[in-house]
């Protein structure tokens, strides 16, 4: 981890709960000057700590409501044509590569059972993969985008 001070976690804090928070109230709050903040987020951004900012959506409210988690064995010796095949199914969101008895755990979201049904039947028809277990989730217990930045606090 790239040394962060506690003016750093204090802003990462703040904009994770609102990105659009504006610096000269993010300086306010703080205690410091705006250019400060500024040039605090710049050298977060250029660290590659601050990947970016966006807006998060309501999958339900937009008709993506369907999320399935899907668990997936390949061939070892295609197992990187897998992962590059599957980043280009965009309802593919999220791809780990794990231990145990998968070689990876896909977060996919979709409209409808029958637009899962397609992105799963693209999914086996990737050369190298052997075999899928899916499951469909019924609902979000937990579902966290911060991160726990007090753990980072000495």
């Amino acid at each position: 981890m790239s040394e962060l001070d506690d003016l750093d976690l204090r802003i990462l804090s703040t904009l994770q709960r609102n990105a659009r928070s504006p610096f000269s109230s993010i300086a306010k709050a703080l205690g410091v000057s705006e250019g400060t903040v500024h040039l605090r987020v710049k050298k977060l951004l250029s660290k590659g700590i601050i990947k970016g900012f966006s807006a998060i959506l309501n999958p339900e409210k937009l008709g993506i409501g369907m999320k399935a988690i899907v668990c997936l064995k390949a061939d070892p010796q295609r197992y990187e044509d897998v992962l590059k095949a599957l980043l280009e199914i965009p309802d593919i969101h999220e791809i780990y590569d794990v231990t145990g008895d998968f070689y990876s755990v896909l977060k996919v979201r979709t409209k409808n059972k029958e637009s899962l049904a397609q992105v799963i039947d693209r999914i086996g028809r990737i050369p190298g993969i052997t075999s899928t277990s899916t499951m469909i989730v019924l609902r979000s217990v937990k579902e966290e985008l911060l991160l726990n930045l007090e753990a980072l606090r000495t």
